[in-house]
């Protein structure tokens, strides 16, 4: 009898409770299913922008394969413009590469919208630096050079030592050996 006394009263809390907070739970279940439903939508969404900016990379390729070199040249900025963290710096190699864009200021202001991209981690960035002051590197803007490795010399990139060298290997180039000299003891510092 005293066990069902005690069931009892365990059933009519269970049940109070449960009417109490009845609203809470509708609530907090109408919320989540609201927030699961539209992280799922925000991920086929981006899902479907990757197949099409990657779609559109594809064919700027084929395109410049055919020859067809003007509209590849209008898709690969679209895709720059797109400032996709994948695509955006490959679609700006490829228009280098191919030699599709030879607009020197145009190249560089492309690079530096890649460069200001959130969604690039900072290593990549500090690579993406680094083929800029390559590119840089062939139209001798040494103000340019210096201002694009800078930055990464002077944090903790993986890519330090390489920028380190490439400023080195450019001064040398220009036969400006106390500067290279410079860039050379710091590497080797680096390096020791």
């Amino acid at each position: 009898m005293e066990k069902e006394i005690i069931i009892k009263n365990l059933l009519n809390r269970a049940t109070k409770s449960l009417k109490q907070n009845l609203k809470t739970f509708i609530v907090l279940s109408i919320v989540l299913f609201t927030f699961l439903f539209g992280f799922i939508f925000y991920l086929n969404n981006q899902e479907k922008k990757n197949i099409a900016i990657a779609e559109e990379y594809t064919s700027a390729s084929i395109l410049i394969k055919q020859k067809k070199i003007k509209e590849s040249q209008l898709l690969l900025e679209a895709i720059i413009k797109k400032d996709h963290q994948f695509y955006s710096p490959l679609a700006l190699y490829l228009l280098i590469d191919s030699n599709i864009e030879r607009d020197s200021s145009k190249i560089i202001g492309f690079f530096d919208k890649i460069l200001k991209n959130n969604s690039i981690n900072e290593e990549n960035l500090n690579l993406i630096k680094i083929k800029k002051s390559i590119y840089l590197i062939h139209l001798d803007n040494e103000r340019l050079i210096i201002e694009t490795l800078n930055p990464v010399i002077n944090s903790n990139s993986v890519w330090k030592n390489m920028a380190i060298n490439l400023i080195s290997q450019y001064f040398l180039s220009k036969n400006q050996t106390v500067k290279a000299e410079e860039y050379i003891q710091l590497l080797n510092k680096e390096i020791n």
